[in-house]
């Protein structure tokens, strides 16, 4: 599995999972988007983190 198909399952995934919690009342509504740029923001960072460092380090 390559990060496309990753990426793919967890944009398929994710607002479903969100959507429930929101309905079940362990996320507030006006929450929805904060908590999607969170996510973006953080699986962002890691997945620059690991792209960029193996053996690209400048000495």
């Amino acid at each position: 599995m390559n990060t496309d198909m990753i990426g793919g399952v967890i944009r398929a995934v994710l607002p479903p999972v969100i959507a429930y919690m929101i309905g079940k009342g362990v996320l507030p509504s006006g929450d929805y988007g904060s908590v999607i740029t969170g996510l973006v923001a953080l699986v962002t960072a890691v997945w620059s983190v690991r792209t960029n460092t193996t053996g690209k380090v400048i000495k």
